[in-house]
């Protein structure tokens, strides 16, 4: 399975570069999804069905008509979207900036510009397996084999 990555950045060039990183990956397991700014990231994230949601947000702070920071904010308000990880993307390299993308914010992580592509690509599968490992501990099959082995473990310990 793919994981989806959405790349929320005003610079054409930051989203190439960010996309040939990610496709750079030997295996290419992800599907890359763009947005220039956080309304059209919004307008598109709106549309998706729950199981097409993405599974990391890549998230620049500076863009017009909405920036990171408002973004994240409708973003992690929502039950829905509010377990997919962000990470942001930003020249903001302060460290007061980087704890308050990661506390005030709730971003999941904070990689400054210029990145290291190694370093990216590091960040980005950390995340993606903790998403994964919580996609599947919230999954009704999850849910129902614990159970399952939990009777189980019942009958044999009688």
């Amino acid at each position: 399975m793919k994981a989806k990555i959405l790349i929320i950045d005003d610079s054409k060039t930051i989203r190439f570069q960010v996309r040939k990183i990610l496709e750079s990956e030997e295996e290419n397991q992800f599907e890359i999804l763009e947005a220039e700014d956080g309304v059209s990231a919004l307008e598109n994230v709106v549309r998706l069905e729950k199981d097409s949601l993405p599974d990391l947000i890549l998230l620049d702070r500076n863009m017009p008509r909405m920036n990171g920071d408002e973004f994240i904010r409708i973003f992690k308000n929502d039950p829905t979207w509010k377990h997919i990880p962000v990470l942001f993307l930003t020249t903001h390299g302060e460290i007061e900036e980087l704890v308050r993308g990661l506390t005030e914010l709730q971003a999941e992580d904070y990689l400054g510009k210029p990145f290291n592509p190694s370093e990216l690509m590091a960040r980005v599968k950390s995340l993606l397996r903790v998403r994964f490992a919580e996609k599947e501990t919230l999954s009704p099959v999850s849910y129902t084999h614990l159970r399952a082995h939990e009777t189980r473990h019942e009958l044999v310990c009688r």
